[in-house]
C-alpha cells in the first residue's frame, strides 16, 4: 500500500501562508519516505520523488526564494511519472481548489474509486456565511463543495466544520469523519516563561475583512486611544475586502504618528511573533471562522485573547487566557480592552496560557497519518 499526498495546487502556487501553511506542516513532521507526492494532470495523477516532500518541509523551516525554485524544479509535470491509484492505497488530499478539471476529476469518480481518498476539511463559510464573500468567488468554490459532497473519508479540522459538513452540505443526522486540530507552533517554540511587564499594546491578527471585525475593533478602541496615554492598537495583516472609505480610514490613523494606531499590512513569522510578544493581549472576535490558528497562537506564545465565542479552535479550551466578548458589540468589547489594562487581571490571564495543552503540528500530523491508515469508511 502507498500513501500520496495531492500537492497539486501547492506546486503550482508554492507558498508558506493560507492552507499552503497545513500542507508545508505535513510535509515538514511526516517519517522520512512515508509520503509520495502526486499532482494532477491532464491526463491524470503523476509522482514524484518522496525527496520533494523533504524539501517543502525544510522550505517551512527556512523560507526562501531557491528553496522555492528548487520546489518547483523537483514538481515540475516533466519529472513525474505517471501512476494508477490501485484499491490498497491511500490520496490524502489538503488542498481546496477551485479549477474545474480538478472538480470533474473528483465529481466523475465512483464511489469505490472515492474510498481511496482522504479530504482534510477547512470549512464551509460560503455555504454557512455567503454574506462575508464576493459572489463571484462564491460561485468558483461551489464546485468544490459539489465534488467534496460525494466523499466519504473526510476529517475536519473542528468539530464546527463538522458539524457544517454533515448538517448543510451533506444534509443528513449521521455524523462520521475525525476532527484533526491543527498545530499552535508554526511561530517557534513556546515561551520559556510568560512576560508579565508589557505596555498596554493590543494586537490584532488576521486579514482586515468584515468577518473578522475590525471596524468594530476600531470604534471601541478610539475614544481610549485619545484619553489614555501609551495606550496602542495594531492591526497585522493584509488587507481584504473591506469598503474604500474604511481602508483609507485605516491608512490615515496609521500615518497619525500621534493616533496611538499602527497598521502593518506584511510581516513575516518572526515579526508576527515580535508583536505578539509585545502586546498585553491579541484581539480575535470573528464572527465566522473555521478554525482560527492566530488566537491560539498567541496562546501558545504566552500572550491572553480577547475573543468572540465564534471561534471553533478555542472551544476545547475553555476561559483560561481567554476574556470572551459576549455578546459581541462595542461596549463589550471596550470592557474587555479596560480589564486588560488593570495589571492584575492582564497578569492573571497571561500565567493562565502556561497551563494550556495545545496541540503542535507535529501531533496533528501524527492525527493525519493515523487516519490514513485505518480502513476507509464504506
Amino acid at each position: 500500500m502507498s500513501l500520496y499526498i495531492d500537492l497539486t495546487e501547492f506546486l503550482a502556487n508554492p507558498i508558506t501562508t493560507g492552507i499552503q501553511r497545513i500542507v508545508g506542516e505535513i510535509c515538514r513532521y511526516s517519517p522520512p519516505n512515508s509520503l509520495i507526492p502526486i499532482r494532477l494532470d491532464s491526463h491524470g495523477y503523476v509522482a514524484f520523488s518522496p525527496s520533494l516532500v523533504a524539501a517543502i518541509g525544510s522550505y517551512f523551516k527556512d523560507a526562501s526564494y531557491s528553496a522555492a525554485d528548487e520546489i518547483r524544479r523537483l514538481g515540475a509535470i516533466e519529472r513525474g511519472s505517471a501512476i494508477n491509484v490501485s484499491q490498497q492505497d491511500t490520496v490524502l488530499v489538503p488542498e481546496v481548489f477551485d479549477n474545474q478539471r480538478r472538480v470533474a476529476f473528483f465529481y466523475q469518480m465512483s464511489e469505490c474509486e472515492l474510498r481511496r481518498f482522504r479530504f482534510i476539511v477547512y470549512d464551509l463559510l460560503p455555504v454557512t456565511h455567503p454574506e462575508y464573500f464576493i459572489p463571484d468567488n462564491l460561485v468558483d468554490v461551489y464546485g468544490y463543495f459539489r465534488a467534496l459532497r460525494r466523499a466519504s473519508n473526510c476529517g475536519f479540522i473542528s468539530e464546527e466544520t463538522r458539524e457544517a459538513f454533515y448538517g448543510r452540505l451533506k444534509r443528513t443526522d449521521v455524523r462520521g469523519g475525525v476532527v484533526l486540530p491543527l498545530g499552535c507552533d508554526s511561530l517557534g517554540p513556546r515561551a520559556d516563561a510568560v512576560s508579565l511587564d508589557r505596555s498596554p499594546t493590543f494586537s490584532v491578527l488576521g486579514t482586515i475583512e468584515p468577518r473578522k471585525n475590525h471596524r468594530l475593533i476600531l470604534e471601541a478602541f478610539e475614544p481610549l486611544l485619545r484619553e489614555i496615554k501609551g495606550l496602542n492598537l495594531w492591526f497585522i495583516g493584509k488587507m481584504g475586502w473591506v469598503d474604500s472609505e474604511f481602508a483609507q480610514k485605516i491608512q490615515a490613523l496609521s500615518s497619525d504618528e500621534n493616533s496611538g494606531f499602527k497598521y502593518y499590512a506584511a510581516s513575516g513569522d518572526d515579526t508576527i511573533r515580535s508583536f505578539i510578544e509585545q502586546s498585553r493581549a491579541t484581539i480575535y472576535v470573528s464572527t465566522a471562522e473555521g478554525y482560527g490558528l492566530p488566537p491560539v497562537e498567541s496562546l501558545w506564545l504566552g500572550t491572553p485573547v480577547i475573543a468572540s465565542t465564534a471561534v471553533p479552535s478555542l472551544s476545547r479550551i475553555g476561559s483560561r487566557g481567554i476574556h470572551y466578548v459576549e455578546p459581541l458589540d462595542i461596549g463589550n468589547m471596550r470592557h474587555a480592552i479596560l480589564s486588560f489594562l488593570d495589571d492584575s487581571y492582564a497578569h492573571r490571564k497571561a500565567k493562565e496560557t502556561a497551563y494550556l495543552n495545545l496541540p503542535t503540528w507535529q501531533s496533528f500530523t501524527q492525527e493525519v497519518f493515523r487516519w490514513c491508515s485505518a480502513e476507509p469508511t464504506q
